[in-house]
This record gives structure tokens, C-alpha cells and sequence, in this order.
């Protein structure tokens, strides 16, 4: 299915798989046409929990036959971009970041691309623009990193909202991943304030009783056109 922006895009979240059977679950993830993984990386104080971390990606590294985004919800992300220098594209949150061209400039010197993240709680502000430029796409999380099961913040779609619409007035091409609580009754909404990238997650992707290409049928299907 297309967009206005082009194919719609759908990850899959590595936190949300088997972590027990994870490179059964890889081998599953990659016999779809699933565009890339989601590798979430909490610290415990951008949020109170810890989520995977450098070892597990060293580890999977290998195995993955699609581009991985790694997702530093950390605070001083520079601290750690060595660590995930691996990454197809490395997601830094705005709320976390002092110097954020600067640490744009070193993901892409490890070869990676950069992407612009934002908690559900922060509203896109005057600099979003010049920020945004700089990246393929930017991460809107709808739920607090870390933990599933979680409801969409309603403010939070009217932040994509409102991305949306900056990014039209200025004329740029990047796009907008909504990350949290994505499932087919959600995504008519996500699509609507503009967002066309997708985390999959455990109420979207990886819902028993379908394969995971099937679900992901289901969800870019359940968008209204």
C-alpha cells in the first residue's frame, strides 16, 4: 500500500519478539517483507526500565538480512554511539540531546544515518525543521519507551499532526515513524495525521494466531484509503 509519501513502511520490534527463540523468530521476521528492525535501548533513567543493549546487537548483528534502526532512548546518547555503530540508522531523542548536528555528524561518520526522535509528551518546537532536514525520517513515540501494552497518548497524533504539516510547509521529503501501540485499530489514525513508517510491536506485528507476514497484511489493510 502507498501513501502520499510513498510505501507505507512497517518494523518489526526486536523487545516485542521471543527473546528466548530469537534467531528462529529473525529467520521468521525475514522470510516477510518487513522493511527493517526496531532495536529499542533504554538506559533506566530516560525511562525506569532497561531495554536490550550493545551485546545482544553484536550478537544479532550478523543473522540480519534486513537494516536495523537502534533506538537510543538514552540521555547523552554521544556517550554511546560507538557501542551501536553497527546500526543501519541510529534514533536519538531531541530531549536528550545539547549539540544534536553534532551527534548527527557522528552517527553518519560510523556510517549510519541518523533519525530525529521525540517522547509522546514533546511537542515539535521552533528548530524542528532545521533538525528534521537532516534525516530520513523522525521517530514520534506514542507511548512511553519501554514498556508494552501501553495506550496511544491522544496528544501525542496530534503532534504527528502537526510534524506533518511543518514538514509540508517547508517542502522536505522526511518522513515520520509512529512508534508505540500500533495495531489495526490504531494505524487508520497514525496515517491520517501523516505518519507512513510503522513500528510492529506485541498488538500489531506479533499477534498470536496469524503469521507475521499475515499481520502485517492486516495492518496496512485496516488503513483507511
Amino acid at each position: 500500500m502507498t501513501s502520499q509519501k510513498g510505501t507505507y513502511r512497517v518494523s518489526a520490534s526486536v523487545s516485542c519478539m521471543d527473546l528466548m527463540n530469537l534467531e528462529q523468530h529473525m529467520e521468521q521476521v525475514q522470510q516477510t517483507d518487513i522493511d527493517f528492525y526496531h532495536y529499542d535501548v533504554v538506559d533506566g533513567i530516560f525511562n525506569r526500565c532497561f531495554i536490550l543493549g550493545d551485546l545482544l546487537l553484536e550478537k544479532i548483528k550478523p543473522y540480519a538480512s534486513i537494516p536495523i534502526e537502534v533506538h537510543l532512548a538514552v540521555y547523552e546518547p554521544e556517550r554511546y554511539l560507538s557501542r551501536f555503530a553497527d546500526a543501519d540508522y541510529i534514533a536519538v531523542h531531541y530531549e536528550a540531546m545539547d549539540h544534536p548536528l553534532q551527534i548527527f555528524d557522528k552517527i553518519r561518520s560510523y556510517g549510519a544515518q541518523p533519525i530525529l526522535a521525540y517522547k509522546a509528551s514533546t511537542v515539535p518546537g521552533d528548530d524542528f525543521i532545521a533538525l528534521a532536514k537532516e534525516c530520513p525520517w523522525v521517530l514520534k513515540l506514542t507511548v512511553n519507551p519501554g514498556f508494552s501494552g501501553q495506550t496511544i497518548q491522544p496528544a501525542a497524533i496530534e503532534h504527528i499532526r502537526l510534524m506533518d504539516h511543518m514538514i509540508k510547509e517547508a517542502g522536505i521529503s522526511t518522513r515520520i515513524q509512529a512508534d508505540g501501540n500500533v495495531n489495526p485499530s490504531t494505524i487508520t489514525r497514525l496515517a491520517d495525521a501523516g505518519a507512513t513508517i510503522f513500528t510492529g510491536g506485541s498488538s500489531g506485528l506479533f499477534v498470536k494466531g496469524h503469521s507475521i507476514q499475515e499481520n502485517k497484511d492486516i495492518l496496512l489493510s485496516s488503513i483507511e484509503r
